[in-house]
């Protein structure tokens, strides 16, 4: 309540001290913006004052109904005339004459001559042949000096080897993860007798075994001779056509007809007709000066109003940052 009874205050002070300054009109100046009256002095009162726009009444010709132009057509002429028509066009009537038949023998091939392929099948005969069952070799003995002894080594059979083995991916089914695998080598222990120091070795040669067996032998290979055989004829009969068929023809001659017929004589034409635009005078509203502010300054005569407001509110109401903003936007 305090502070719109404030306000209501400043306002009136404000209202009276404008109304001071329009008594006394003195200069105007134009308001630029962000800047103060120019030159102003102290003591003096300038007022903020919108002036509003000024028009004037312009006469002008104004395009009611813009230039056109339609296109005329002009019918075709026509005219009735006699014509001669042809209502069958010239034809040929054809007469058919059949054809006579006559019997005929004739040799028909039944089976064509060919060559026929005959196969003598190979000969053999029974005999002995001698065989190796057993190729000439040595008999290797170890004489009983030393002896033998047992003999236990390990020996590798799959060397180690590493492999690239998919595993499910994790988080994203489109992602594929492959883990690297490593397989030891394998190895088997492997028991032998070798020489357990000195000892002899005997060599003995064995003849090599032989066996008759009974086979049987080509003497002569097996061939294909090629056998002529001739063709094969009969006699049949039938029949055939002593005098061929034929045509003759007769002249039809063409049949006419007089009709009445529409003949156009000019065609249709067209001619284009061009219409002038129509214009009027009117009037108008013309901006002449815009609406603008400016500076009015104003003498307070010596009722000194102004120094009184000045000590009390330490400033002219209405003449701050704040309100300058506030009267420009509206």
């Amino acid at each position: 309540m305090n502070t719109s009874a404030a306000k209501r205050g400043i306002l009136s002070v404000l209202l009276t001290f404008m109304l001071a300054f329009a008594v006394h009109a003195e200069e105007e100046v134009p308001f630029v913006q962000g800047e103060g009256p120019p030159n102003a002095k102290p003591g003096e009162a300038w007022c903020l004052v919108r002036r509003p726009a000024c028009y004037k009444t312009v006469s002008e010709q104004v395009c009611v109904a813009p230039a056109t132009s339609y296109v005329e057509f002009i019918p075709a002429k026509w005219e009735t005339k006699d014509e001669q028509i042809c209502v069958a066009p010239e034809t040929k009537r054809a007469t058919v004459v059949p054809c006579t038949w006559k019997t005929e023998q004739f040799s028909q091939v039944v089976k064509p001559e060919h060559t026929e392929l005959e196969v003598v099948p190979a000969q053999y005969e029974c005999g002995e042949e001698t065989i190796c069952v057993r190729p000439e070799c040595e008999d290797v003995s170890v004489g009983k000096q030393g002896g033998l002894k047992c003999v236990t080594e390990q020996v590798q059979v799959a060397p180690a080897y590493a492999y690239w083995k998919e595993t499910p991916g994790q988080g994203r089914g489109d992602i594929k993860c492959y883990c690297r695998c490593e397989v030891p080598a394998k190895f088997v222990c492997v028991t032998k007798w070798v020489p357990d120091g000195e000892c002899t070795v005997d060599k003995c040669k064995k003849p090599a075994q032989t066996k008759t067996i009974k086979v049987w032998k080509l003497v002569k290979d097996a061939e294909v001779r090629k056998k002529v055989v001739p063709a094969e004829v009969v006699t049949m009969c039938r029949e055939v056509i002593a005098t061929p068929a034929e045509v003759k023809y007769e002249n039809i001659p063409a049949k006419f007809e007089t009709i009445h017929k529409q003949v156009q004589v000019a065609p249709e034409t067209s001619k284009k007709v061009e219409v002038p635009a129509k214009f009027e005078t009117v009037n108008k509203q013309v901006l002449e000066a815009p609406e603008h502010l400016v500076w009015v300054k104003r003498s307070c005569g010596n009722c000194g109003g102004c120094k009184d407001v000045v000590s009390k509110y330490k400033e002219v109401p209405g003449t701050d940052e704040r309100s300058l903003r506030m009267l420009i936007n509206k």
